[in-house]
């Protein structure tokens, strides 16, 4: 994955959701406003058909109508004096006279706005028309401002989200490019400790090689050698499929209620004997049974690396302590050893890809410093937390909190 994908990808992290944020929010600005359009037109209609049907200024708004008969040619208007001027009542009669109005609406010049009903009447043998017309004016210039204001709502809003998925790309982006940073330096730290057994194995093979004379037994140091380093080879592989499994999202898990009292015990249990080669007082204590949410094979592993560790640097005749408790929602593993401990400047690092505190024995041990990696891999799987405490020539403390599994849980 080059620079050019991941340029693509962030694109598309920001052109994809600002254009459908913009089509959601112009989508509700129009709705808004055609809703309240068509209930304030309907409302004027409404009133208009009722000022038709009634008595002359019978009506809620009476300022609001004018009535206007044509009989013979001659138009009569009858309005409240103090609702209308003359100019506009001479502009309402001149656009009737014009009959030049499409619909049932007009503007006139002085940019008063009415909505009239037509309706002919035959009492008597002349034939009467009847206007009645409402000024809805006020009605128009509301709509016009929630328009105007819907407007700025809506450019606001989308510059907002431009502004905003401007900076989220880049920072949704940020994973990807940190999770092919990390694969780019498994890799390289990968192949740096490959090269040097591979360096030895061939080394051997060539000195096996230089004497055909020579007998098995004769190159028998090679041969152990070469299976040696072979042998670390194997482990580097295994350790960095592990790593991947538990760094992967690890949804296909199936993980259920389990004692981890239980397992922890049982995996104490497989190290007893390597203790009692070193001399090593390994003791456990639990206050109470607790569960989390997990995967059998996750808690062993965990508790396998830290045991692991703490063996390998614990001097002997030393302590290790294996404590479970519960504070507040979490269960807290604590795996505490005493020994040399590690500076405050390794404890920074020791988390990381093969660090190892101690460098003397790197190009020989089995340890490629990936076991903490791994375990901390395992405990951000089930959403928990591992740190660690240390204090140099005394002891070394590992603790992992993770999510205790309560019943309402079910």
């Amino acid at each position: 994955m080059d620079d050019k994908i991941l340029k693509r990808l962030q694109r598309k992290f920001f052109y994809v959701p600002v254009t459908l944020g913009w089509v959601f929010i112009i989508l509700a600005c129009i709705l808004i406003f055609g809703i309240s359009y068509t209930q304030s037109i309907a409302q004027v209609e409404n009133s208009l058909l009722k000022a038709q049907a009634r008595p002359y200024f019978d009506s809620v708004n009476n300022d609001k109508f004018i009535y206007i008969f044509v009989d013979e040619g001659k138009l009569s208007p009858l309005y409240l004096e103090d609702a209308f001027t003359e100019e506009e009542i001479n502009e309402v009669i001149e656009k009737i006279t014009e009959g030049k109005i499409v619909g049932n609406k007009f503007s006139t010049k002085s940019g008063k706005r009415y909505m009239f009903e037509k309706s002919i009447s035959r009492l008597t043998e002349k034939e009467t028309v009847k206007y009645v017309l409402i000024d809805y004016t006020d009605t128009h210039q509301t709509l016009s401002t929630l328009a105007a204001t819907l407007g700025c709502i809506s450019v606001i809003s989308m510059m907002a989200i431009l502004a905003f998925y401007y900076f989220y790309a880049a920072k949704a982006i940020q994973p990807v490019k940190q999770s092919f940073a990390r694969q780019q330096e498994l890799i390289a730290n990968a192949s740096h400790e490959l090269k040097t057994p591979l360096t030895i194995v061939r080394t051997n093979l060539e000195l096996i090689g230089s004497d055909p004379s020579a007998t098995v037994e004769d190159n028998k140091k090679w041969l152990e050698s070469a299976e040696y380093q072979v042998g670390r080879m194997h482990t580097l592989i295994l350790d960095m499929l592990e790593l991947t499994k538990f760094e992967a999202t690890n949804t296909s898990v199936e993980r259920t209620p389990l004692e981890v009292n239980d397992i922890v015990e049982g995996m104490m249990l497989s190290f007893e004997a390597t203790c009692y080669e070193k001399s090593i007082s390994l003791s456990f204590s639990a206050r109470e049974t607790l569960k989390v949410i997990a995967n059998k094979t996750e808690i062993e592993k965990l508790t396998s690396i830290l045991l692991d560790n703490a063996i390998k640097y614990t001097p002997h005749g030393g302590k290790i302590k294996v404590d479970i408790s519960r504070q507040r929602k979490n269960v807290v593993l604590s795996f505490y050893n005493t020994g040399e401990g590690i500076s405050p400047e390794d404890i920074k690092n020791i988390f990381n890809r093969f660090f190892k505190a101690d460098l003397s024995h790197k190009e020989t041990s089995n340890s490629f410093g990936l076991g903490l990696s791994i375990a901390q891999s395992i405990v951000q799987s089930l959403k928990g937390d591992i740190t660690c405490e240390s204090q140099v020539g005394q002891y070394t403390k590992f603790i992992v909190e993770l999510p205790k599994y309560t019943e309402t849980e079910k």
